[in-house]
């Protein structure tokens, strides 16, 4: 490694970044959903039957998004570019699951594709940019 080049450091202020926080902010409001009106974020999330049998699955769901949240901003503040775009990465198959999950139970397949494939296209298409090299300073 050569000391007079360096890696710019991640700012706050860019897109990859921007768009990171974004995804973070949306797991957070999805898991403040499901825990706070878990029938209309089942209904939300694809899955037909509501009652009081879905409602302890939606409470996992809603503790998981909150860890995949908190895990984001966590990454974005400490500057982590690339270990937030491994993450990111990795967390693709979670909506893959889930648009498998509630095709599996009576959801159409262009319902399982509008939710969960919009959200593991715009993980992959983030994680793309997360990932690709970055700029150094001369």
């Amino acid at each position: 490694m050569n000391p007079n080049h360096s890696q710019l450091p991640w700012k706050l202020t860019s897109p990859t970044a921007l768009f990171t926080l974004l995804l973070g902010a949306f797991m957070l409001f999805i898991s403040l959903r499901a825990a706070m009106d878990p029938v209309s974020a089942a209904r939300g999330f694809g899955l037909t039957d509501s009652g009081s049998e879905v409602i302890p699955w939606l409470y996992v769901k809603a503790g998981r998004d909150l860890g995949l949240a908190l895990a984001m901003f966590a990454l974005v503040a400490i500057r982590q570019r690339k270990a937030a775009g491994v993450f990111v990465l990795a967390c693709i198959v979670m909506p893959t699951v889930d648009a498998l999950t509630v095709m599996h139970g009576g959801a159409s397949l262009a319902f399982a594709l509008a939710v969960h494939g919009s959200a593991a296209l715009y993980g992959a298409v983030l994680a793309a940019a997360l990932l690709r090299p970055q700029k150094v300073a001369a």
